[in-house]
């Protein structure tokens, strides 16, 4: 509780300030107010100047007419002087000319006196003083002066006269001489007006003066010593926030302006450290995303290229999670993003505080890892790899995983530079030993070996140069016949070769994955039905299987494109069996089941190709009918020699006889394999052992030497 008293000498302080606090604290309101006090000063100064110049003008002229009026009073003196002079010569005068010239003396003395006496007299009148003239001036002269005239030449005059003249004489010099005194003072109190004013103007001029340059300093020294480092601060403030430091502070100042300033900064600091955090962080997993990641490590690889000190090996993983579109597919996207940001969080845990971990996006990780001395990459991504030992608790379910990595070991040179020094290149050759993981199997880590990069070359090279051999002759269909276990072969499957200018042929196995990738799979799965439908309708005796991908199943329209193909080429669709591989997920895949469907309906025969090598093969079967199953030359290669492979062989035959489908056992390439496969229960058989593919043009021979064998 505050005890001082309302009327207390500080409580008064305080009320007299009060007001004044606006001021003080604010730039525009301080700057007004002495831009103000400047104008109201200047205004004054001219107030008073002209006021001061009217003054003196008037004083001036006071000035004037006093020493006009002394220069008369002065002259009147002198003629009165002149006039006694002459009245003196006549008193005792030597001689007649003497006398004479006295006398004319006299009577110019006279009238010079009453001419003075009478202009002094009129501007006397006239001036803002007044001054009265003696009327013996002007009066008097008549009556001393007609005695002195009447005495004659060489006359002496007598005593009477003389007595009166010297008696005149002595009034009218001492009337002319206070005559002269009192005009004198009045001027010499004119100009001493005069002086006062003169001075009181040069003092005024001189305060207002003095006032404005003290302002124009009190402005400059606050402009210096308060606003402009206030300012500088904003400015660079300003310039740190435009350049990304979002951690500078703005200093408080008294300038209510200022703060103000400050205070938008500051909102636009904590803004942009919010928006900072959203571009570098994944909101699903709280972890840094794709940018932040790729900053991170260009930092590292820029300060080895900068030659700063190497800070040592480091390895970068990429990882994700396998098969993990069948866990949304299976269990929801929302169980997909709780599995993600649990795995985000078991990654940023187990790889240690030293450990930056990000995601990429989707199911994909990163993780850049310090390497001490004792370390290996290969031990980092085995711990990596642990992360999915344990299932993960997503509330109403455990899902159980398994995730695949590729890794690159990063080290400096002799220069103390890392190589490579691209962020970009290290986290493709990054990805390349991740998808040779996929490749493998999945369920390991990979580390990154240069013929990674040479393939990944390679399949970059094919991507560009397969739409220039879809419009050239670099692509040829070739035709591998497919014989029944009993009777005559009456079918080919219709394989697409590329003979490529530099690489020479290039398998479908290679190709077919780059066309998908490079988006001309349409193009080329068209071209492959357009040149196999024209080969097949010059073979009209004989079937054609035909492989589709996947992409082809997706095409809006492909079923009618390819009926039009067909009656086009005058092709029977009964005579045609289309091929697909598991890797279509049709119990995933409504729109590839409803083209099958269509396709069936027409007249086409559908076959599931390499089947037995994935796991998804046996719920492809409860998902959809196929007429015919072919086995993948994996499950054939030790049919002779080892007793498990021929177990697990004859189950899958038996199991598609069990469905009612066809089954073509691939790659027979010898007697031993075809005895085997016939005992198995195979229907068709397919091999080197019967043929190698066909050229087009071989193919009517070589069934009409089949027939021939027959017969």
């Amino acid at each position: 509780m505050d005890t001082r008293s309302p009327s207390s000498p500080s409580a008064r302080w305080r009320r007299l300030c009060t007001p004044w606090r606006g001021v003080l604290t604010s730039f525009h309101r301080r700057m007004t107010v002495a831009l103000v006090a400047i104008l109201i000063g200047m205004i004054c100064l001219q107030i008073v100047s002209q006021q001061r110049a009217l003054e003196l003008r008037r004083e001036s002229a006071h000035y004037r007419e006093a020493s006009q009026l002394a220069e008369r009073a002065r002259r009147l003196s002198s003629e009165v002087d002149s006039f006694r002079l002459a009245s003196m010569a006549l008193v005792a005068p030597r001689s007649r000319g003497e006398a004479e010239e006295a006398r004319n003396g006299l009577t110019d003395a006279a009238i010079a006196i009453a001419s003075a006496s009478n202009a002094l007299a009129s501007e006397s009148a006239g001036s803002s003083g007044g001054m009265r003239v003696d009327r013996l001036l002007v009066e008097g002269l008549d009556d001393v002066s007609a005695p002195l005239l009447a005495v004659e030449p060489g006359q002496p005059l007598p005593a009477q006269t003389r007595v009166v003249s010297e008696r005149y004489n002595a009034r009218m010099a001492a009337a002319a001489a206070q005559l002269e005194r009192s005009i004198s003072h009045r001027r010499d109190g004119t100009f001493a007006n005069l002086n006062r004013l003169i001075d009181g103007w040069h003092i005024m001029v001189g305060l207002s003066g003095a006032l404005v340059v003290f302002l124009v300093v009190a402005i400059s020294v606050d402009l210096v010593g308060n606003i402009l480092p206030a300012l500088r601060r904003v400015h660079d403030a300003l310039r740190r926030l435009a350049e990304g430091d979002l951690d500078v502070r703005i200093a408080p100042s008294r300038l209510r302006e200022i703060n103000d300033l400050a205070t938008a900064l500051e909102t636009f600091r904590v803004n942009a450290r919010a928006v900072s955090g959203l571009a570098f962080t994944d909101p699903g997993s709280n972890l840094p995303n794709r940018r932040a990641f790729m900053d991170r490590l260009d930092a590292m690889l820029s300060d080895s290229a900068e030659a700063v000190p190497c800070r040592g090996r480091f390895v970068v993983l990429i990882a994700d999670v396998d098969r993990f579109k069948y866990i949304n597919d299976d269990y929801g996207h929302a169980i997909g993003d709780r599995l993600i940001a649990l795995v985000g969080a078991r990654l940023g845990a187990a790889m240690g505080p030293d450990a930056f971990v990000a995601r990429l996006g989707g199911d994909e990780f990163a993780v850049l890892v310090p390497l001490e001395s004792e370390g290996s990459p290969a031990m980092v991504a085995q711990r990596l790899l642990g992360v999915a030992a344990t299932p993960f608790d997503c509330g109403d379910c455990q899902i159980g995983i398994t995730m695949s990595a590729g890794y690159i070991d990063v080290g400096c040179d002799d220069a103390g530079r890392c190589c490579p020094a691209s962020a970009d290149d290290l986290l493709l050759r990054a990805d390349l030993a991740l998808y040779a993981s996929k490749h493998n199997g999945r369920n390991g880590a990979t580390p990154f070996r240069e013929a990674l990069l040479a393939d990944h070359e390679i399949e970059r090279a094919l991507e560009r140069d397969l739409s220039s051999a879809l419009g050239g002759d670099g692509l040829r269909m070739v035709f591998q016949p497919i014989h029944p276990v009993s009777g005559p072969p009456q079918e080919v499957e219709a394989l697409v070769r590329w003979e490529h200018p530099i690489h020479g042929t290039v398998p479908p196995a290679r190709f077919i994955p780059a066309a998908e990738r490079s988006g001309t799979m349409t193009a080329l799965g068209a071209w492959i039905v357009e040149r196999s439908l024209s080969h097949l309708a010059g073979w009209p005796g004989l079937r054609l299987s035909l492989n589709l991908s996947p992409l082809q199943l997706q095409q809006d329209g492909f079923v009618g494109l390819f009926l039009d193909a067909c009656r086009r080429h005058r092709v029977d669709p009964h005579r045609i069996c289309l091929e697909v591989t598991e890797s279509v997920s049709i119990e995933r895949n409504r729109r590839a089941l409803l083209t099958l469907e269509l396709l069936r309906e027409a007249g086409c025969r559908i076959a599931l190709d390499d089947f037995g090598t994935g796991y998804s093969s046996l719920s492809l079967l409860r998902g959809f009918r196929f007429d015919r199953l072919k086995l993948d030359r994996e499950l054939i290669v030790d049919l002779a020699q080892d007793e498990t492979s021929r177990a697990v062989f004859e189950t899958a035959v038996a199991m598609a006889l069990r469905i009612g489908a066809q089954v073509v056992a691939e790659g027979i390439s010898d007697a031993d394999l075809l005895d085997a496969a016939a005992r198995a229960g195979c229907t068709h058989l397919q091999g080197y052992h019967f043929s190698r593919p066909l050229e087009a043009a071989d193919v009517a021979a070589y069934f009409a030497t089949e027939m021939a064998q027959v017969a």
